[in-house]
């Protein structure tokens, strides 16, 4: 093993030793994070099942006195009494919609406000409630009932004692569905997009819930239900359920039990949505210790290249002085070490040299090049990764508000680019710029483009790309608060990546426009090769017909006519499909599959050719970068004019199909074909192949021409397969 491979063995097991104990604590730290957000969800839930229990205990307390006040009156038979202190309390027990009732010891009604008039008797549902709070001796609460007038209702009923304790009947409250009072604590605890929350009782019917069909069903997880409510404790885990269109998914659910009544209150959501900011956090964390390791080895290989490649010209220098070659002079120039020992060799070779008057003066320097590097664009969208930066700068420092400034082309002033938080935080602008341009000009990095109640604490960071600055990320809050050096250095991140978006855009710009001018060379070669050279043939034609019918040639005049109108017929069919394709184009709302099916379409009712387009699999699979689909759409274009100019076809087919990890996309013909290889240059068929050729290796791909006499004709272009499931194949245009 050379010195290079031993030094970066060295550095590769210092990096894993150095790094595996921060990704260690890394992943205990998003652990940690998460057990967090369970136990806050719990606590939040406990917390409001809490005053949940309150107010039942509350209620149930209230409807307590209200029959220890009326059962002087129920014992004494004064009915219009016990009627009015009903009609008093019902005013302050909002929970019970349905009405109050009192039932004397034999459960026979006494007092009703359930909808009407005294009647002989309860509703079934009522009565049921009755004899069990008479048989007890102690308040109860029932389960899922409907009323005499069909509404659904929980009954509430509570002894009234006479003077010995007996109970000398029941007073009640009909909780009608939906509840207000019940609702009001469930609509407080719906989070995210995914989540809902539910009051249910112990056989797991839901009495409130955030989503109202829900409501008197046991659609909210009821095998989460059975497995905590027995057990009469809070808990926090995964419940297995199906969405809307009946696909599965799984909710992480927090659920408390109440004590005031055998029920439950559950608050759930969707687990992606649940651990989505952890588990991005942790994607993050793993690519960006990858990052740091791969650059760290690449700095290692380099410097160790740097001091490797020296070593081995100063050995070469010496075998050279070895052997008797003093003509070529040593030219490692460098300031360290080894650029001493070189001129140790240099002053001994020239030495040498002057001793030896028969070795040359004259050296030849010999010098390798390592050209290494590769720059790699993101093509995203500019403005939503601002609006996302600027969204995660407010998150995770604690801000109120987080704006973004981006300089104009002139750099005197900034316009805000991106804000997240309340519109009026942020002054009108354009504000002032540069940066740090005079005391009495406002500058970004002093946020003054901040109202000053949003500005007690503000932190900014700038925008620069290569040495200049183009903007600034600026965070402000309400409050008095200082910001930390990790905090800092977190702004700072930010802003490099927003830098970095908002070069990537200039330079997207760019790519488009020279892909723009390529289009007009590619147009303009069209005319020239194909409607020119037509044109042309016309020209000397018409010249031919006048000469001949000077002549009295008639019959030849007609013939030139004749071949004039094949010709014109040919370039009229040459425009149209040089329109069609003009006319077809890919783009981010325009993906390949689709847009290739309607030009094979309308190839086929323009050119007379059957054509079919066939995927294998589910055509998604095929979306590919726009570059790349432009060109691929180009070869398919160019491969399909010259089925219909010189294969002398009656079907085509266009295919896409995975084979070996490689992409193939193939254009193949029932016409005469050809030999490949005894085509001579310029002949028909090789008509646009260069082109195509260029095509494919511009975007990474090989090109292969297949043919036969008689056999028909293959065009076919393989790349790296997009990633992506195969299924049967099935045709998908024609």
């Amino acid at each position: 093993m050379n010195l290079r491979r031993r030094i970066m063995l060295l550095v590769t097991v210092g990096l894993i030793a150095a790094t595996a104990p921060l990704g260690v604590m890394g992943i205990g730290m998003l652990r940690a994070a998460t057990d967090r957000i369970l136990d806050e969800r719990l606590a939040v839930v406990r917390s409001t099942a809490g005053h949940l229990d309150d107010r039942l205990t509350q209620e149930l307390r209230q409807l307590d006195q209200l029959g220890h006040r009326i059962a002087p009156l129920l014992v004494g038979g004064d009915l219009e009494g016990v009627r009015r202190g009903l009609a008093s309390a019902a005013l302050t027990l909002d929970l019970f919609s349905g009405g109050l009732f009192v039932a004397d010891r034999r459960g026979a009604p006494a007092v009703s406000a359930l909808g009407g008039e005294t009647s002989a008797a309860l509703p079934v549902a009522v009565a049921d409630a009755v004899r069990g709070a008479l048989e007890r001796g102690r308040p109860r609460i029932s389960g899922l009932v409907r009323t005499a007038e069909g509404a659904l209702a929980v009954v509430v009923t509570v002894p009234i004692p006479d003077r010995t304790g007996a109970a000398a009947g029941v007073i009640g409250g009909v909780l009608l569905l939906p509840s207000p009072v019940l609702q009001a604590f469930v609509d407080r605890l719906t989070v995210g997009t995914t989540g809902h929350t539910a009051v249910v009782t112990e056989d797991g019917i839901v009495l409130a819930s955030s989503e109202p069909e829900e409501i008197s069903t046991r659609g909210e997880h009821p095998e989460f239900v059975y497995r905590l409510i027995p057990t009469r404790r809070a808990a926090v885990g995964l419940a297995e359920g199906t969405d809307p269109a009946g696909r599965p998914e799984r909710h992480v659910m927090a659920f408390a039990p109440l004590s005031a009544a055998p029920w439950g209150l559950m608050v759930g959501q969707d687990e992606a949505e649940t651990y989505g900011p952890i588990r991005r956090l942790r994607g993050r964390v793993v690519l960006f210790g990858l990052a740091v390791l791969a650059a760290a080895l690449l700095f290692a290989w380099l410097d160790t290249g740097a001091v490797a490649s020296p070593l081995r010209a100063l050995k070469d220098a010496a075998e050279q002085i070895a052997g008797g070659d003093l003509g070529r002079q040593i030219a490692v120039r460098r300031s360290d070490e080894v650029g001493a020992l070189a001129d140790s060799f240099e002053t001994m070779r020239q030495r040498l040299l002057a001793s030896l008057e028969e070795i040359r003066r004259r050296a030849r320097a010999s010098q390798s090049l390592y050209e290494i590097g590769k720059d790699v664009l993101s093509q995203q969208d500019r403005d939503a990764v601002l609006r996302s930066i600027v969204h995660r700068a407010a998150a995770l420092l604690a801000a109120d508000v987080a704006v973004l400034c981006l300089a104009d082309e002139a750099g005197a002033t900034a316009r805000v680019g991106a804000l997240a938080g309340p519109a009026d935080a942020v002054f009108a602008g354009p504000h002032a710029f540069p940066l740090r341009g005079g005391e009495a000009a406002t500058a970004c990095l002093d946020c003054t483009v901040l109202d000053p109640l949003h500005r007690a604490s503000h932190l900014a960071a700038p925008l620069t790309i290569g040495g200049r600055a183009v903007g600034a990320l600026c965070v402000g809050a309400r409050r008095v608060r200082d910001f930390s050096p990790e905090e800092r250095e977190l702004l700072s991140g930010l802003a490099n990546l927003a830098a970095i978006a908002v070069e990537n855009a200039r330079l997207q710009e760019r790519v488009q426009s020279l892909a723009v001018l390529e289009e007009r060379e590619r147009i303009a070669r069209e005319i020239h090769d194909g409607v020119g050279q037509v044109l042309g043939y016309v020209n000397t034609k018409a010249q031919a017909v006048k000469v001949l019918l000077e002549a009295g040639k008639s019959a030849e005049a007609q013939a030139q006519l004749a071949q004039l109108e094949q010709a014109a017929r040919e370039v009229y069919a040459d425009l149209r499909e040089a329109i069609l394709g003009l006319r077809t184009d890919t783009g981010s709302q325009r993906r390949l599959i689709p847009v290739l099916r309607e030009y094979v379409r309308r190839y086929s009712e323009l050119s007379g050719v059957q054509t079919e387009l066939v995927t294998e699999g589910d055509p998604a699979r095929y979306f590919l970068s726009p570059t790349t689909e432009l060109h691929l759409l180009r070869i398919i274009q160019e491969a399909l004019t010259n089925v219909r100019k010189h294969a002398v076809a009656r079907r085509a087919w266009v295919r896409f199909a995975h084979e070996d990890g490689m992409l193939t996309v193939s254009v193949r013909d029932d016409g005469q074909g050809f030999d490949p290889e005894r085509v001579q240059p310029g002949a028909w068929p090789r008509f646009g192949l260069q082109t195509m050729r260029e095509r494919a290796e511009a975007i990474g791909a090989t090109f292969a021409v297949r043919s036969g006499g008689g056999s028909g004709t293959e065009v076919v272009v393989r790349l790296p397969a997009p990633q992506g499931r195969s299924e049967d194949a099935r045709a998908a245009g024609g």
